[in-house]
């Protein structure tokens, strides 16, 4: 006879369970209830660590953070050299390891949330910012003659961001770890031989638009 797997009722446990509801079932499952069945505790027991459904989502995303934390700071143990230690950040943001795709799910159907949640929002606001500010510092080390500033990072971030949510939605059928690695060397690229910041860009001149670039033709 299958036994039943032990109960979960910590703010872990069950956390480790909404984790699984929205990665293998989708956001659409999310519920206390569902959340219950699959840590092996009572409604109430969820209730009393998540008491809404946004409480299940913003709990999901701090496990998600704690872990991605986590693997980041095991990776980068004795890593002295500046582009390696880039190169571990951005395969990590990217989704592109073991527990990335699971990942990858969840911060999306949080990402889904903020848009119409002040509260998930600000916490999602508050986070990215704070990874990109991170970002930018690792790309500073790594490139240290390229002049990076926030909107190289903000660049680097958006590509990162957009590996995640494709191997989210998709898996490896698209986005393979390998492409994924393959964009992300594409796009550090240009910053190892850029030299004192990005070029300037010159503005356009007043009164020209596509009607001017028609009559060139």
């Amino acid at each position: 006879m299958t036994s039943s797997p032990p109960p979960r009722a910590t703010r872990a446990g069950i956390a480790e369970a909404v984790l699984e509801v929205l990665s293998e079932r989708g956001a659409d499952a999310l519920s206390v209830r569902n959340v219950a069945a699959a840590a092996g505790v009572s409604v109430g027991a969820v209730q009393h660590h998540f008491p809404t459904r946004a409480a299940l989502v913003t709990g999901a995303m701090d496990a998600v953070t704690a872990g991605f934390r986590a693997r980041l700071s095991t990776a980068l143990t004795d890593v002295d050299s500046a582009p390696r230690r880039l190169e571990v950040f951005c395969a990590e943001l990217a989704a592109l390891g073991d527990a990335g795709r699971r990942d990858a799910v969840v911060w999306t159907a949080f990402a889904s949330r903020a848009g119409t949640d002040p509260d998930v929002r600000e916490i999602h606001r508050r986070e990215w910012a704070l990874t990109e500010a991170g970002l930018q510092a690792l790309l500073a080390a790594a490139y240290p003659d390229a002049g990076i500033d926030a909107d190289d990072a903000g660049l680097v971030l958006a590509v990162l961001d957009g590996i995640a949510v494709a191997r989210g939605a998709e898996g490896d059928e698209r986005m393979s770890p390998d492409r994924g690695r393959r964009l992300i060397d594409a796009t550090l690229a240009h910053f190892a031989t850029r030299r004192g910041g990005r070029p300037a860009v010159t503005p356009p001149v007043e009164g020209a638009g596509l009607a001017d670039e028609g009559r060139l033709g």
